[in-house]
């Protein structure tokens, strides 16, 4: 097994609250790269957006990411971390990628009206689709495996990835 597992996907695909049962599962330390950016500029994600703009959050997200190559355990990202060639690539090299899939329908249903979330927030339903869509190529791209859970517990989904890696 590889020192890291990556947990991608788009926002709402239960990256965090899976990567956090999955380190316990494993006894292992879970990093959440969206949580490192927030520290680190002593504000939200939503806040960054908002007053540093979307390129400033994903060059933040590409330095992170780099740097947490030298952690050993499982790392959540950010729904937009593949949208960099150069993410995709630290990706692949560094770890174990999981692609944590999930109707599109279901995603936009726990993420639309989260104010927490910049690209989410009071969008169409129809934006937010062509968004996963745009994006699935690059989490497909990236996937070590790919699971899907829309219709599963956390405590599955952790079953599912702990048996592909062991």
């Amino acid at each position: 097994m590889k020192n890291n597992i990556y947990l991608i996907g788009f926002m709402g695909a239960g990256k965090t609250t899976v990567g956090r049962a999955l380190a316990k599962q494993l006894q292992m330390e879970a990093l959440d790269l969206d949580a490192w950016i927030e520290e680190e500029e002593g504000m939200t994600a939503a806040q960054i957006f908002a007053s540093k703009g979307e390129m400033y959050f994903r060059e933040k997200e590409s330095e992170i990411l780099k740097r947490s190559a030298a952690f050993r355990g499982i790392i959540t990202t950010g729904g937009g971390i593949i949208s960099r060639a150069e993410n995709r690539e630290c990706l692949k090299k560094s770890g174990f990628t999981c692609f944590l899939d999930c109707d599109p329908d279901i995603l936009i249903a726990r993420v639309q009206d989260d104010p927490a979330r910049p690209l989410a927030f009071n969008r169409a339903r129809e934006e937010m689709i062509a968004l996963y869509q745009e994006r699935l190529p690059f989490y497909k791209a990236c996937a070590d495996i790919i699971i899907d859970t829309s219709d599963k517990t956390v405590e599955q989904v952790v079953q599912l990835i702990a048996g592909r890696i062991k």
